[in-house]
């Protein structure tokens, strides 16, 4: 252990290493397009019955994590062309995932996978798999195999064990792919590993590493290259903030987009408004009321009263219930204020 901690800061130490500085517009750059790619989505989806004016916004929010996992492939471009010794491949890389190689798989140890080669087929047939990147450095002689995550956290162990066993039968084909499609490149097969690498850059839980996720800083040792996992924080901060601007502009462009508080207040100002203008009616048009003769205060009036069969009219003259005792003109009932469908409830209230 003590031997292996030492070679790792040695080689640590005679890494190169990037250029921050020399990056950082192109990391820029990259995440102007990806959010402007987006935003032409958005502004090109047609309108949900739904979601109605918010339709471009709900487009924006849905396609710009799927933009900037491709864009997270692409920054790795960005770092070998400002690094002599690296080379990154991203086309080309879908494996045959051979059933019987699955079961290789599960039921051996690490010492004897590291072992395992397989030819590249280039037209494979049946369940393939597509590996993000991968990373050669020429330097060390050294090729690991990528599969970036935005946020790993999300993913279930389960998904994450499958992706590390498509990584495991890729790796073996690596050295036959890298020879018959790249010049007759050479890479010893127990040079060539694979990782998973989480991009949210937070503390994983040891499940996850046990299953073959890496935090970023791991980038710097996978690539042999110090400040990878920084220029890929860079990018992160980039995309925020380009992704900011997106959403500002869409919000903008929305004529009937507001945000809730805006809505609220408005709907506050309208059942204010609305109870204004009811009692100023009131007041100008004063309801009439007929007076009930002081005999039939004392009597019973029912408004709607339902006829009920062999019901005597001597009772219903006791009872006091008679129809001249029960007006129901026009100018004895109350209006109710007319049904305003324009003015909008109560945020929560039922109905609204």
């Amino acid at each position: 252990m003590t031997t292996t901690n030492q070679n790792d800061a040695v080689a640590a130490a005679s890494r190169p290493a990037l250029d921050l500085a020399l990056i950082r517009p192109e990391l820029e750059a990259l995440a102007k397009i990806t959010v402007d790619k987006t935003l032409q989505q958005a502004r090109e989806t047609s309108t949900d019955p739904v979601l109605g004016s918010s339709s471009a916004m709900a487009t924006f929010y849905m396609m710009l994590p799927r933009n900037d996992g491709k864009a997270q492939e692409q920054i790795l471009d960005i770092v070998a062309r400002h690094v002599d010794s690296l080379t990154v491949i991203r086309n080309g890389l879908r494996f045959g995932i051979n059933p019987s190689h699955l079961g290789l798989v599960q039921s051996n140890s690490s010492a004897v996978l590291a072992q395992l080669q397989s030819d590249y087929d280039p037209e494979p047939r049946g369940s393939t798999y597509r590996a993000d990147s991968l990373v050669i450095n020429h330097g060390t002689g050294k090729a690991c195999l990528l599969e970036f995550k935005r946020q790993a956290s999300t993913i279930e162990t389960t998904r994450l064990n499958q992706i590390a066993d498509n990584l495991t039968i890729a790796r073996a084909q690596v050295s036959d792919l890298l020879y018959r499609k790249h010049r007759r490149m050479k890479i010893e097969p127990e040079a060539i590993s694979w990782a998973i690498i989480d991009c949210s850059d937070q503390e994983l839980p040891p499940r996850f590493r046990d299953a073959g996720v890496f935090g970023l800083d791991c980038l710097d040792a996978i690539c042999g290259v110090d400040s990878v996992a920084q220029a890929y924080r860079l990018a992160r901060e980039s995309m925020a903030e380009e992704f900011r601007r997106g959403e500002a502009e869409l919000m903008r462009e929305s004529r009937n987009f507001i945000s809730l508080q805006t809505a609220e207040a408005m709907v506050e100002a309208a059942v204010a408004r609305e109870r204004l203008m009811s009692t100023d009616r009131m007041a100008q048009d004063p309801i009439p009321v007929t007076r009930v003769p002081g005999p039939a205060l004392n009597r019973v009036a029912v408004s709607n009263i339902r006829e009920v069969p062999g019901d005597p009219e001597p009772m219903r003259n006791q009872l006091g219930i008679n129809p001249p005792y029960a007006d129901h003109s026009g100018a004895m009932a109350v209006p109710f204020p007319p049904d305003r469908r324009t003015v909008r409830r109560r945020y929560g209230l039922f109905g609204s």
